[in-house]
């Protein structure tokens, strides 16, 4: 700032002086300024939360007056304060009755000059009021000329119908009109850079600009770290030298840098021409006020974005949610109604994508879901708008179409950008999406119909294969067939191989593990572990499932072995391809000597059972022929079903990694559990539960009586390599204890 400025600064306590408006019915305060925050000792939005007579218990009597009082700060610090109360006469304040308190801390050196004690012995410069004929006490002109500034800010911003960036620019206009300068801008600080974002009229063309920083005024200001006014900047070196200055034209200019959370802001106003008269303590306290009023703004629009992003962005990928993404398509129908033209919904669901919470777990799964996600935007058109849905289903919207190949396309690059696998881990993963289309109007009217039919075409495309594209209605864009992207899954045998992994089951009695489950992954050369599911939907001939149960049983066979020899007896579990007895049959016709089915344990899943009782209850009577133990898998938990599959040969239960992790949150699911294993544990067998992932789960699976428990809190699924390794520790440190 100026020289004059700072002396005047010096020599008047003006601009130091705590602002309240209150309304006097209902003691409530509107308005409080930086000054008023400082002086209690608190923050601006605690200040305004309190009534006025809280804050000052004189505020109760609202009669216009000078007094003096004591008050104590929000840290319990006591001062001697000057109070001029005086009810405000004109501009917005008028219509609520306000009334306004100027508050001064008495300072400790000797009154100046020219002061007045009023009746009751308070004392305020003689220049700020005075009493006529026992009338209440007046506001000078320099007062008032003040009040006046500041219930024209006032106005301005108790008009709510306005958004922030309409506000905070009739604010930047008052506050030219009132420092009777020509122009002013507020921006925000990004690294080397100034950002406009608020201009007054004549500027209004330089918001969202970005300059450098080293060469704008606010950079000047912000190195400086305190308001600074300048009459004339050809007469300063720092801003003459400025771009800003000699480009712009700018002669004279007063500023304040400011910080809104952990943004630096600055407040510029300037004009081209020199101040005639120097800016003053009255300059500097009305800049204040901007600043203050400007800052609200901000903090304002900073929340209301904050709201915005929470209430229609999805956290985990960023993407527009659900609620975002349905109201983007009501904007879509809504201008295909208007043009008389074509919209086009893609319900997209990820194929397989389970089998990545089962192998990584949840949290690495969502890795994958945000991947995913930024894939999927990076590879859509600016007008093509995607949504997560839920899950992993997301939905795209293409507001105009003519041909199928345009809907077509878009399938391509899904398939294509799906294509390259996902790292997580140790991990590859190769995913691929089923896309179920509906177009407007043909296939439906009304956006929830069109979601719906879209929905229901996914599920078709999910029967028919998965990593296919579904039309609700093929003739909905032309004739012909529909169309499916190229699936990766068209290879040669010999490009791929598969992999058995083996997760541990450790017993919860010895702390020992004595089984594993066998879990199927098929490495491809380029995707590298292909999601289970994707597996088990390309093998469909009875002779490509004998080929892969065979498989199975010979790989499992031969590792027990091989775990045998060194030392460890091992017991595993497999899941088939195959539960057709003929087929069984066929895949041990030329294994009954070299596989040990003793140590082989069969898992059938308790949705298999509804269907062919006599064709299964044959399959399971066979397996126990040979030696083999059945699981019944993804048990669910309930009395009734157990009841049910009593008079199986079942030897053990294995509860759902759904019902598992709910258990520690519902007290309705830890009862199902309960029940489910003491029930279990009558009819003779074992209780294993899967999908233990917290240390809360697996105590209070002991606590239930569980027999054994799997999931990634005991080991994920592993080579077998890596598995003999991970369990070599685990014995020792079981031996350590």
């Amino acid at each position: 700032m100026s020289e004059q400025t700072q002396s005047a600064n010096d020599e008047s306590s003006v601009s130091e002086d705590a602002l309240l408006v209150f309304n006097p019915s209902t003691r409530a305060l509107l308005y409080v300024n930086g000054a008023a925050a400082r002086l209690f000792e608190t923050r601006e939005d605690e200040l305004l939360a309190r009534d006025a007579d809280d804050v000052l218990a004189e505020l109760a009597d609202v009669t216009p007056r000078d007094f003096s009082s004591r008050m104590t700060t929000r840290l319990g610090n006591e001062r001697e304060i000057r109070v001029h109360l005086v009810p405000l006469r004109s501009g917005a304040f008028v219509r609520v009755g306000a009334v306004l308190a100027v508050i001064s801390p008495v300072l400790a050196e000797p009154l100046p000059a020219g002061t007045a004690a009023p009746k009751n012995g308070s004392t305020l410069p003689a220049s700020h009021t005075a009493a006529v004929d026992g009338q209440p006490p007046v506001v000078d002109l320099a007062l008032e000329r003040r009040l006046g500034r500041l219930e024209s800010l006032w106005e301005v911003v108790v008009r709510h119908a306005l958004d922030g960036a309409e506000q905070a620019t009739l604010i930047l206009q008052e506050g030219v009109h009132g420092l009777d300068l020509e122009s002013a801008n507020l921006g925000r600080v990004e690294g080397h850079e100034y950002v406009v974002d608020f201009a007054s009229d004549r500027e209004r063309d330089l918001a969202d600009a970005r300059h450098p920083l080293t060469e704008t005024l606010a950079g000047l200001v912000q190195q400086r770290g305190r308001p600074y006014a300048v009459e004339d900047t050809h007469e300063h070196a720092d801003t003459a030298a400025n771009a800003e200055v000699q480009t712009g034209g700018i002669r004279s200019f007063i500023a304040a840098p400011f910080q809104v959370g952990e943004v630096r802001r600055v407040l510029v106003l300037q004009s081209a021409q020199p101040r005639p008269q120097p800016f003053n303590a009255e300059d500097e306290g009305y800049l204040e006020l901007l600043v203050d009023a400007l800052g609200r703004i901000v903090r304002l629009r900073e929340n209301d974005e904050q709201i915005k992003a929470l209430a229609f962005s999805d956290p985990l990928t960023g993407l527009p949610n659900r609620a975002a993404f349905l109201g983007r398509l009501d904007e879509a129908l809504a201008a295909a109604e208007r043009h008389h033209r074509r919209t086009a919904m893609l319900f997209l669901d990820v194929d397989g994508f389970k089998s990545v919470n089962d192998t990584v777990g949840h949290h690495a799964g969502d890795k994958v879901l945000a991947e995913m996600a930024q894939r999927l935007r990076r590879t859509l058109r600016r007008e093509e708008y995607i949504g997560r849905l839920g899950g992993d289903e997301f939905g795209i919207v293409l507001p105009q179409i003519t041909s199928r190949e345009e809907i077509e396309q878009v399938a391509q690059r899904i398939s294509n950008v799906l294509a390259f696998p996902f790292l997580v881990e140790q991990y590859r993963f190769a995913l691929s999406a089923s896309v179920g289309v509906a177009v407007y109007p043909n296939d439906a009217t009304e956006r929830d119909d069109l979601l719906t039919c879209a929905d229901a075409a996914m599920y078709s495309a999910k029967q028919g294969g998965r990593a296919r594209m579904h039309y609700h209605d093929p003739a909905s864009i032309d004739a012909g067939s529909s169309a499916a992207p190229p699936s990766d899954l068209a290879l040669e045998p010999g490009e791929i191989g598969y992999l058995l992994c083996y997760q541990p089951i450790l017993e919860l009695a010895t702390s020992d593990v004595v089984s594993a489950e066998a879990l199927i992954r098929r490495v491809h050369p380029f995707h590298g572990l292909l999601a289970p599911e994707r597996i088990l939907t390309s093998v469909r001939s009875p002779e490509e499932r004998r080929s892969l149960d065979r498989w199975v049983l010979r790989e499992a066979a031969t590792q027990i072995r091989a775990w045998h020899l060194a030392g460890k007896t091992m017991q595993v579990e497999v899941n088939l391809a195959s539960f057709d007895p003929e087929d069984f049959d066929a895949v041990l016709a030329d294994d009954n000597d070299s596989i040990d089915f003793s140590r082989i344990s069969v898992e059938i899943s308790e949705t298999l059972l509804r269907g062919d009782r006599g064709k299964i209850g044959d399959f399971l009577s066979r397996c126990k022929a040979r030696g083999m133990s059945i699981s019944l898998d993804n048990f669910e938990g309930g009395l009734a079903a157990l009841s049910t599959l009593a008079h199986l040969p079942i030897d053990a239960v294995k509860l759902d990694r759904m019902l598992v992790e709910s258990i520690t949150l519902s007290k309705t699911a830890a009862a199902i559990a309960e029940g489910s294993i003491k029930v279990a544990k009558t009819l003779g067998w074992r209780v294993i539960a899967k999908g233990v992932e917290t240390t809360g789960q697996f105590e209070l699976l002991q606590a239930l009586g569980c027999d054994s428990v799997q999931g990634f809190r005991i080991g994920h699924p592993m080579t077998a390599l890596d598995f003999a390794n991970w369990l070599n520790l685990h014995r020792s440190a079981a031996y350590a204890t």
